[in-house]
C-alpha cells in the first residue's frame, strides 16, 4: 500500500472533531462523514482502508454503523472514538465490528497518528498473508497434479520413477536395465 492511495474514512457528527483529525491526517486525504447514515453511502462508492468512527453519533451509532461497514469493506481497519467507557459497548464492538483499536475522547494527536499506522501496518500484513496463502494453496495444486502423473507412470510402468544416483551426482544402471 503506498501511502498517497491510502483511503481513510473518518465518521462524527461533530464538525469539530473531523476538522481536527482532517488537519492530523492530511498526508492520508481523508474523507469524512458526520453521519453513520453517510458514511455507509460513500463506502458504497469508494474503497477505504481506514476507518475512524465517532461511538455517539445520533441515528445509528458508531459500532452499528462499523457492523454495517464491515460488511461492505471486510478489509478494513476499523477505529472507535468514545469519549465514555462503555464495557458491554465496547465487547459488542470488538465481538461483532472487529475494531481494531478504541481511541479515547480527548485524544493525544502523538496515538491517533500511532494507532493509524500500526492499523495500516496491519492491513498490510494481512493483505501479505492472504498473498502467501494463496500462492501456496496454488503451489499445492501443482504439487498435487504432478503427483497424480507420477502415480499414473508408476502404475504403467512399475519403477520408472525411481532413479540409482551414486555419490558424484551420476546415475548407476542396473545391468537389468540393458537386457
Amino acid at each position: 500500500m503506498n501511502q498517497a492511495d491510502i483511503k481513510i474514512l473518518i465518521v462524527d457528527d461533530e464538525p469539530n472533531v473531523l476538522k481536527a483529525l482532517t488537519r492530523l491526517l492530511k498526508q492520508y486525504e481523508p474523507v469524512t462523514a458526520t453521519s453513520g447514515e453517510e458514511a455507509l453511502l460513500l463506502a458504497e462508492e469508494h474503497s477505504f482502508d481506514l476507518v475512524i468512527s465517532d461511538y455517539r453519533m445520533p441515528g445509528i451509532n458508531g459500532i452499528d454503523f462499523l457492523i454495517l461497514f464491515k460488511r461492505m469493506q471486510p478489509d478494513a481497519i476499523r477505529i472507535v472514538l468514545t469519549g465514555f467507557a462503555d464495557l458491554e459497548g465496547a465487547q459488542h464492538a470488538i465481538n461483532e465490528a472487529e475494531v481494531f483499536r478504541f481511541i479515547n475522547k480527548p485524544w493525544s494527536n502523538l496515538e491517533i497518528v500511532n494507532v493509524v499506522e500500526n492499523g495500516l501496518a496491519h492491513k498490510r500484513m494481512l493483505l501479505e498473508n492472504r498473498a502467501l496463502a494463496d500462492q501456496v494453496r496454488a503451489q499445492q495444486i501443482l504439487l498435487n497434479e504432478k503427483e497424480a502423473i507420477i502415480k499414473a507412470l508408476e502404475a504403467e510402468e512399475p519403477g520408472i520413477t525411481q532413479v540409482n544416483w551414486a555419490q558424484d551426482g551420476s546415475i548407476i544402471l542396473d545391468d537389468e536395465d540393458f537386457k
